[in-house]
């Protein structure tokens, strides 16, 4: 049977709105002072409709401010890392479990009566004793930190592991940094001086470096200023107004002081971690720590303090990164390494406060 256009439109419903309980309706009338409907035939002037959020966002652009948090830890990461390395120099393993041979510190310059290196008619050479070393088996620690993140809060940041991957680098360096400060504290002579107009700073740590060498056998390699012993050095130059202080004042960079000093390494640092809730606190402080730490040692190493890494199977890198689902919302990432921090010998290292 054919059906005319008429009994064809009496047999299509008409759209009706959506109608809402009445306590929807007060509380979003309450609340936003928006009438919610879906009878676009029936709307009047004035009256207010709920638009579609996702139509708002492809109309109204979104700023992600992550350029900032990119240079940040550009500027702040690779500062880690130098002060890291800076104190403790990597000594990279095959193995978390490696083998240590240590040599007895004074043999290098042990001396002989000149007159008995000289051999006689028929005679033979004098003998010295064979050079003492002792044998260690150090193992690496297993270190690591995981975050947990809501995958609805990262689905739209496509970047996620590669922030929250430095992030928690950042935060393993700084605990790394603070235990080699905690071991260069107890094994420094620890003293203090004064920095003013009537003082001579980098005279002052040309004696101290003349003095560790008679203990060491050598001047130490490195100088750490922390940010506020650095501002000492300039000001107690700065407010002698003489051509030589003013000089010494202009030589600020971290090459000029070290060529003053005599030593290959200078460091003037300015890193810092969060210390309170409110506030950071920067790593060496109105202090000046001397010591030896040498980056690219051979097998006869004098540095006081490294740091032994295990570069393991995880594709050749220091860290391991992973990430594991943890049900339909939550997701962990996890950096870890294997590291040692171990102090070598304790002589000829120095912290001197500046007062």
């Amino acid at each position: 049977m054919n059906l005319t256009t008429k009994s064809m439109n009496q047999l299509t419903p008409t759209p009706k709105a959506i109608a809402l309980n009445n306590e929807a309706l007060h509380r979003s009338l309450h609340s936003q002072g928006v009438a919610l409907t879906n009878d676009y035939n029936n709307l009047q002037p004035g009256m207010v409709c709920l638009a579609n959020d996702s139509i708002l966002r492809t109309a109204e652009p979104i700023t992600d401010l992550t350029l900032f948090a990119a240079g940040y830890d550009a500027m702040v990461g690779n500062g880690l890392v130098k002060l890291r390395d800076f104190l403790a120099p990597p000594r990279p393993t095959d193995s978390r479990i490696f083998r240590l041979t240590t040599y007895v510190e004074n043999e290098p310059w042990e001396t002989v009566d000149y007159t008995k290196v000289k051999r006689g008619m028929l005679a033979d050479f004098p003998e010295v004793r064979q050079r003492t070393a002792f044998k260690s088996d150090l193992q690496g620690f297993n270190r690591g930190l995981s975050v947990i993140l809501d995958r609805d809060e990262i689905k739209s940041k496509p970047e996620w592991q590669q922030l929250h991957t430095k992030w928690l680098i950042d935060i393993l360096n700084r605990a790394t940094i603070l235990e080699t400060m905690a071991v260069y504290q107890n094994a420094a002579v620890v003293t203090s001086t004064v920095w003013d107009s009537s003082s001579n700073p980098d005279l002052d740590l040309k004696q101290r470096l003349l003095n560790l060498a008679d203990t060491t056998g050598f001047y130490p390699q490195n100088v750490a200023y922390g940010d506020k012993a650095h501002l000492k050095r300039a000001n107690a130059f700065e407010s002698q107004l003489n051509a030589g202080s003013l000089a010494r004042a202009a030589a600020y960079t971290e090459e000029q002081i070290a060529t003053a000093l005599g030593v290959p390494n200078v460091l003037v640092n300015a890193e810092r971690y969060q210390s309170t809730a409110t506030a950071k606190q920067e790593i060496i402080g109105q202090n000046v720590l001397l010591f030896t730490a040498i980056k690219d040692a051979g097998p006869m190493d004098p540095s006081n303090v490294v740091r032994h890494v295990f570069n393991g199977n995880h594709g050749g890198g220091e860290y391991a990164v992973y990430v594991t689902d943890l049900g339909v919302k939550k997701v962990a990432l996890t950096v870890e390494n294997y590291e040692l921090i171990h102090a070598q010998h304790t002589t000829g290292v120095q912290l001197i406060a500046i007062n």
